[in-house]
């Protein structure tokens, strides 16, 4: 860092000099630098100013030289590298035949969030059914459908807006609720078909 300090120091004062010594000579008009000294000071101040900010992003930059791989780096520490890691509880579907066997074929009452990639709503869904996904894990099956890839299921299941959230139990259609909804609305439905069993 002072290396560069001093390297903008020297190049602003001689810049400033010779300004000052050329500007000396211009047409009559006084100037902030008429001589040379006085533009060395003024060019060694902006030298020194111009070379801070690049002096302080480097200070603040991460030493990463030297760092092996599967190593923090010298700036992070070890808790902020250690990440629990969540087993993937939500199933996606993508197919007829997916759905056959993930959903239909179920041997836990089943929750299915049928969606699109381009549907505002079903992406602020999205959260909420992975949450479900986790708090239901042992006693239901909760997936996502992806329309996008298995548009038949729409017709088949007569779906004209999503999201649309399908129960089934058995391989049967029992409850949909369709559009956005507050989680504690599929939590009612799911709690009651747990409750069933």
């Amino acid at each position: 860092m002072m290396v560069l300090l001093l390297i903008g120091l020297g190049a602003g004062a001689s810049l400033g000099a010779l300004i000052g010594y050329w500007g000396k000579y211009s047409a009559g008009i006084a100037r902030l630098t008429l001589t040379p000294h006085r533009g060395a000071v003024y060019g060694a101040i902006l030298g020194v100013l111009v070379a801070a900010g690049p002096a302080k992003w480097l200070k603040s930059a991460p030493e990463t030289s030297g760092v092996k791989r599967g190593e923090p780096p010298n700036n992070v520490s070890a808790s902020k590298t250690t990440q629990t890691v969540h087993r993937d509880v939500l199933v996606r579907v993508n197919s007829a035949a997916e759905f056959e066997r993930d959903v239909l074929r179920a041997s836990k009452p089943c929750l299915a969030d049928f969606y699109s990639d381009r549907c505002g709503p079903c992406r602020m869904l999205a959260p909420i059914i992975e949450d479900l996904a986790r708090r239901y894990e042992e006693r239901a099956v909760v997936c996502k459908v992806n329309l996008d890839l298995a548009p038949r299921l729409a017709a088949r299941y007569n779906i004209t807006g999503i999201p649309a959230v399908l129960f089934f139990e058995g391989g049967q259609e029992i409850h949909r609720l369709v559009g956005l909804r507050r989680q504690g609305d599929y939590r009612v439905i799911l709690d009651m078909m747990i409750g069933k069993q």
